[in-house]
């Protein structure tokens, strides 16, 4: 009887609590937006602060920083400040409703400011932890164009894929799939794919409402490439997709409003009412409804029975899954696997990998590894059924395909990242991206440098396509287990540094210096002692800088005060000091350091390809390009210096013409 009154007693103070704090919120607005509109910012912000400070953890508390972040951005010309409070608001409130705002608006600010790997981890959030918010669709389409502006066009034509995939029922998958095919034709220059994309845009929306300006765009382009327009589809199919997507929603809405009104429907045998959200957007038993008709009638009207329900949901779920209907297969697989845990079955580890695929398929990548890495650990045998895939696209020329098999599975087993990098390698050798391959070829070995196919697959490349005889012959001489030079060493470092495996950098320079000091004798002429010098010390400068990336400053710093003690007016002491000055973040000295080193001996190209890379990461081309320039005028015969320039001039040449 107590807790009765209680409750009775507790509900309308409750109301109160709520009514008062909706008050006070939009009392809050109403202040802040008449300061705003009097230019008094300062006022605006205290107000801001006042609900940060006097009710902290609150929805009150994250709208307010919400305020004063856009406050600072949009009208305080303080976007940096900005910046900091919706950090703030992520670092107390990272799963918010708010927090979704907070990384959408972090994001437009790192694309506006040309940071785009910083704008793809902001919208990729939002996609994958907040999928059913609305800013999670425009998310995605920001995530392409991210891509497309940081040039990364096969990415870009993959996540304009993704948002078809994700919204297949009309103008947003049309305009997506319209935006792929340009990216194809225009900047992959793959013909054949931007015909079939244009063309699947024609056939499968041509006769859809809606979809006519897209549609057009792709027939306009079809034109101009002198190939066939299809007929669109029958449209009876997308018809009944649309008039079944408009009455989930009208479900949806009705029972929302039965529960608001406290009516509660006892559910039906087999049907799991409180599954959490799969972020596919539909619901898996508007899904089944026309199944469970059939199943009732077949089991003789008794009900469902939970094993046989499971059954028939995966078993839809597969169908949907082979007409790549990614959408409500994900969201059907998802709920097949909440049934199983329900009834305590066993869980096809399988399940989870088709369920990580439509994950992939709708562009939602976190989530999609997290299932691939549960189908892993239940039976690892779907690890090498993932790579037998990929290899099977491989062979069959559907090299995309297969490029995103292999790259599923990267991460889950450490010992078989170099392996897949080495496929993937192959697949770009067979696409004529040769400076792919030899990249790919990189990332195998700066993770198993005694990894012998990949050894000769980067000999092979460099030397058949990229023109660079000199690195080929030290491969070929690795693969053939005659590499144990100075040379090999510095070689086999510089790409564990490049790609962040620094425990093995470290062995390999400090090897490298080894192999050199053995060779130093003081009977040797003097000519020969200084190049020995220029080898020890720069060998040593790339040790202390691993050790430095390693998370080991103190021993990073303890190889340059040697060297400063043993080889006090060496350029490459000065080049070392500036290069962990670039690591700590102290650019002026950096540069001072590199230019006191290209004084003391204006041969070494260490410096100058230090100082003309970090002017090339901050947008000043000009700067490296000149720089490099004029060392070669000096040093014509620098092949360094020569090959990076190369790159550059190559990279320019590229980007004006895009533009």
């Amino acid at each position: 009887m107590k807790t009765i009154r209680f409750s009775i007693f507790f509900l309308p103070l409750a109301v109160v609590v709520i009514t008062q704090c909706a008050c006070v919120s939009k009392s809050v607005d109403k202040q802040t937006h008449q300061l705003i509109q009097e230019k008094d910012y300062r006022g605006a912000v205290d107000i801001y602060q006042s609900v940060i400070d006097t009710k902290p953890g609150t929805p009150q508390a994250r709208q307010a920083r919400l305020g004063l972040a856009k406050l600072y951005s949009e009208k305080m010309n303080q976007p940096e400040q900005g910046v900091k409070v919706y950090q703030d608001l992520l670092a107390s409130a990272p799963d918010s409703a708010e927090a979704a705002e907070a990384h959408w608006y972090l994001g437009l600010y790192a694309f506006r400011s040309e940071d785009y790997q910083a704008a793809q981890q902001s919208f990729d959030t939002i996609i994958n932890k907040f999928p059913m918010s609305e800013r999670s669709h425009n998310a995605q389409l920001m995530l392409a164009k991210s891509y497309e502006e940081a040039s990364d066009y096969e990415k870009a034509a993959e996540v304009y894929d993704n948002v078809a995939n994700r919204h297949p029922e009309g103008k947003r998958a049309t305009q997506a799939l319209v935006s792929k095919a340009r990216i194809e034709q225009e900047y992959l220059k793959d013909q054949g794919t931007a015909q079939q994309t244009y063309q699947s845009v024609v056939k499968q929306y041509g006769a859809i409402e809606g979809t006519e300006e897209a549609v057009e765009e792709a027939k306009k382009a079809l034109q101009l490439m002198g190939a066939t327009i299809p007929e669109p589809d029958e449209p009876d199919a997308q018809e009944l997709a649309t008039e079944y997507s408009r009455r989930l929603n009208y479900r949806e809405r009705r029972r929302a409003e039965r529960a608001a009104a406290g009516f509660t429907p006892s559910p039906a045998r087999g049907m799991l009412t409180d599954a959490p959200d799969s972020g596919f957007g539909v619901n898996p038993e508007e899904l089944m409804s026309p199944f469970r008709q059939t199943i009732m009638r077949e089991g003789g009207g008794e009900g469902l029975e939970d094993t046989v329900y499971h059954d028939t949901v995966l078993k839809i779920a597969f169908l949907k899954l082979e007409f790549q209907e990614y959408r409500d297969a994900g969201a059907l697989f998802f709920y097949a696997i909440e049934l199983a845990k329900r009834e305590r079955a066993q869980i096809d580890p399988y399940s989870y990998l088709r369920l990580s695929v439509c994950y992939r398929k709708v562009g939602m990548y976190q989530r999609a590894a997290e299932m691939l890495r549960e189908a892993v650990k239940k039976d690892i045998k779907v690890f090498e059924a993932v790579i037998v895939t990929g290899d099977n696209q491989y062979l069959d020329e559907e090299y995309q395909r297969a490029i995103e098999t292999y790259n599923s599975v990267l991460g889950l087993n450490r010992s078989k990242d170099p392996e897949i990098y080495w496929r993937l390698g192959l697949v770009y050798q067979k696409m004529g991206d040769y400076e792919k391959e030899a990249e790919f070829c990189e990332r195998a070995i700066a993770f198993k440098t005694d990894y012998v196919d990949a050894l000769q697959s980067l000999a092979y490349v460099l030397f058949r396509h990229l023109d660079d005889r000199h690195r080929a012959t030290l491969f070929d001489d690795l693969a053939k287990g005659q590499g144990n030079s100075y040379e090999s060493e510095i070689e086999l470092g510089a790409i564990c540094y490049k790609y962040g495996n620094y425990t093995w950098a470290k062995t390999k320079y400090q090897a490298a210096a080894r192999l050199a000091e053995r060779k130093k004798k003081d009977s040797m002429p003097p000519v020969e002692q200084h190049l020995l010098d220029d080898r020890i010390v720069y060998a040593k400068v790339h040790a202390a800088m691993a050790y430095y990336k390693s998370g080991m400053e103190d021993n990073a710093q303890q190889i340059l005060d040697a060297l400063a003690v043993e080889y006090p007016s060496h350029p490459l002491t000065s080049y070392g000091n500036g290069q962990l000055a670039l690591l700590k973040g102290d650019t002026d000295t950096a540069i001072t350091e590199f230019k006191a080193s290209m004084e003391k001996d204006s041969g070494f190209h260490a410096a100058p390809i230090a100082l003309g890379e970090y002017y090339v990461s901050q947008g000043h081309t000009d700067e490296a390009e000149a720089l490099w320039s004029g060392f070669l005028k000096t040093n014509p015969r620098n092949r360094v210096v020569r090959q990076r320039l190369g790159i550059l001039k190559t990279q320019l040449e590229k980007a004006t013409t895009s533009d």
